[in-house]
């Protein structure tokens, strides 16, 4: 197995019409590990021993047939809290009250677009992922729900043409404040590592790293709750970034590389429509990928002309970067990716002093070894 394929979630799709199930098979597999069958107890045979990350179902046969096969699904133990997704034809719509009581709780209808099957498929993950929070403590529970709540409010807002309060963003990141001054964010780090939804994941890495950055360095605690804030919000343009282009397992060509990059411009629009957001914030937005060089984007600014804020923003967005877990890569080993930092980036792109004492940071927070 690769580390690829090691590294994606895995979707069992149980379709009798082929041609529908090639065409999901070829929609999802860039993005997880796939098997396909035609029938549904085939389905069940394999999925005893290779227990997926979801099941998504398709069968137009009526609520009958599906309630057969869902009997028979929920026999397996191993199979009783795996997530299902079902499609079903729109005019099939009058009978889905039928469907979900015989356990297909979760459906889309066609025709659909692609975005709402990956947006469903995002949903149901994560939903699992989310539930482990609550086994953690207090605060570091609070910390992952509250945070993952604004950036769903964010989104919902993009989608409506909307906006958040920033007293909000604020206010609710004051539990990871907390946890970072306690040094007991590990578990904050662990809860996103599969969390679906890269953007949330990475945001909220960039948040928690960046307030033990700037504890260690002395800022206090509102301060401390502006780069909390600023890490959380840093990315958020990235949500009009399209999924196949946010999530290409290959290199991006020129063209796709200029849209990944407009996700600064995004977020600073989107920024500039929050009342009352710090100036700390929008440099965390505007500057995070500026080198001291000048080869960074979008302004290309260089030397005196980074901010403080940005020269920590960078660090800690690019260790991010390497360590996150994605599709197309295993994450990084926390000492390889400071080797990286350190060798190749230091003085060039990166600021050697944050350097320093973030590498220090990371070894006395026991995270290296992680």
């Amino acid at each position: 197995m690769t580390d690829e394929t090691q590294n994606k979630n895995l979707i069992c799709i149980i379709e009798p019409n082929e041609k529908h199930r090639s065409q999901l098979v070829s929609a999802l597999k860039p993005y997880y590990n796939i098997v396909d069958f035609a029938d549904g107890y085939d389905a069940i045979k394999a999925m005893r021993s290779n227990v997926p990350s979801l099941i998504l179902t398709c069968d137009d046969k009526g609520a009958t047939g599906v309630g057969q096969f869902y009997t028979r699904l929920r026999d397996v133990p191993q199979l009783q809290t795996t997530p299902v997704l079902h499609i079903l034809s729109e005019e099939r719509k009058y009978i889905i009250k039928d469907y979900k009581d015989q356990g297909a709780k979760h459906s889309i209808y066609k025709p659909y677009m692609r975005s709402t099957l990956f947006n469903a498929i995002t949903h149901l993950m994560n939903k699992s992922v989310e539930e482990e929070w609550n086994a953690l403590p207090e605060v570091q529970r609070e910390a992952l729900q509250s945070s993952l709540g604004v950036f769903n409010g964010i989104a919902d807002a993009l989608m409506n043409g909307d906006t958040v309060e920033f007293t909000e963003v604020k206010s609710n990141c004051q539990s990871l404040v907390q946890a970072v001054e306690n040094n007991d964010f590990k578990s904050i780090l662990a809860g996103v590592r599969n969390h679906d939804d890269y953007t949330y994941a990475h945001s909220m890495r960039v948040a928690t790293l960046l307030t033990l950055l700037g504890h260690a360095a002395g800022f206090k605690n509102n301060d401390q709750l502006l780069l909390s804030s600023g890490g959380l919000l840093h990315d958020v343009g990235k949500m009009n970034i399209p999924h196949n282009i946010l999530n290409k397992p290959g290199r991006l060509t020129d063209d796709e590389f200029e849209i990944m990059k407009s996700h600064v411009t995004e977020t600073v629009d989107y920024l500039n429509t929050v009342d009352n957001i710090p100036k700390a914030v929008f440099i965390i937005a505007e500057q995070h990928h500026e080198k001291l060089d000048g080869t960074g984007y979008p302004y290309g600014l260089k030397g005196k002309d980074l901010n403080e804020l940005a020269r920590m923003a960078a660090i800690v967005d690019v260790f991010s970067a390497l360590t996150d877990r994605r599709i197309y890569k295993p994450e990084m080993s926390a000492e390889k990716a400071m080797s990286i930092m350190t060798d190749e980036m230091c003085g060039g792109h990166l600021d050697p002093h944050y350097l320093k004492l973030f590498r220090t940071i990371l070894f006395d927070a026991d995270v290296m070894s992680t």
